[in-house]
């Protein structure tokens, strides 16, 4: 892949148009293994080099200045993909993705995000953006993430696990363990542990990010986490892929 001959133009034509498209990881519940959401994640469709992830996609969207761009076409396809589920019957509780810093520095980051819910008539409690790590410590960018969980959408963060946290006018629907911290579990046992305590307090769910094996998940559990991420139930698939992936693990 690193002999990809891509231009940030490339990239932005393919937003234009919306020939990028989103996969899906399940987040499930270790107790009973329900579904309780996904995360999206971005892939390119290209034509010459195939199927093209974030590690070539993200540089572009940089050199490019296309983040709020991206955001936007991310917000929008999220919202719409879950639209859809739910009219095929398929009952995803919420979608998450992240969000970039520049979007948020910009004036008009709350429309990036109200134009997605709007344009779908999605309900923004199905969404769920994950915020940049850092953001808690620029007022700005605090005074913009207050103000689209003003909208009603999911606000998520892993910076609880690094010590940072919230301002007072600012609260997390999910607190995230972000890999490397959640493979070594018991070397960050009592990080873990503070984590799933405050979080208990305000509300706020706890996601192991990267579980890959069963000794990983049931050590993560047993500090408290109630909800993992991984290869261990899935790889990212496409869509129409979600259905087929819920249906083996529910008959496993």
């Amino acid at each position: 892949m690193a002999t990809l001959q891509l231009r940030p133009a490339d990239l932005k034509r393919t937003i234009e148009s919306s020939f990028l498209t989103l996969h899906f990881q399940p987040q499930v519940r270790v107790a009973d293994g329900t579904l309780q959401g996904v995360e999206a994640f971005v892939r390119w469709p290209h034509p010459i080099y195939g199927l093209i992830g974030p590690s070539e996609i993200i540089p572009l969207v940089e050199k490019g200045g296309l983040h709020a761009e991206f955001d936007r076409w991310v917000v929008r396809a999220a919202c719409a993909q879950l639209m859809k589920w739910r009219e095929d019957g398929v009952e995803v509780p919420l979608v998450a993705t992240n969000i970039w810093g520049r979007t948020l520095q910009r004036p008009d980051a709350v429309d990036v995000v109200f134009r997605g819910l709007a344009e779908t008539g999605v309900d923004p409690r199905w969404i769920e953006l994950e915020t940049p790590r850092g953001s808690l410590s620029d007022s700005a960018l605090v005074e913009r993430l207050v103000a689209i969980r003003a909208l009603g959408v999911r606000l998520a963060s892993e910076e609880l696990i690094f010590g940072s946290r919230a301002p007072a006018n600012l609260t997390f629907d999910t607190q995230k363990v972000p890999f490397p911290v959640s493979k070594e579990v018991f070397k960050n046992a009592n990080a873990i542990k503070a984590v799933v305590g405050a979080s208990r307090s305000t509300g706020a769910r706890v996601v192991a990010d990267s579980v890959e094996t069963p000794e990983q998940e049931a050590a993560l559990h047993g500090l408290g986490v109630e909800i993992v991420q991984g290869y261990l139930y899935g790889p990212e698939v496409a869509p129409g892929e979600l259905r087929t992936l819920l249906s083996r693990q529910k008959d496993a």
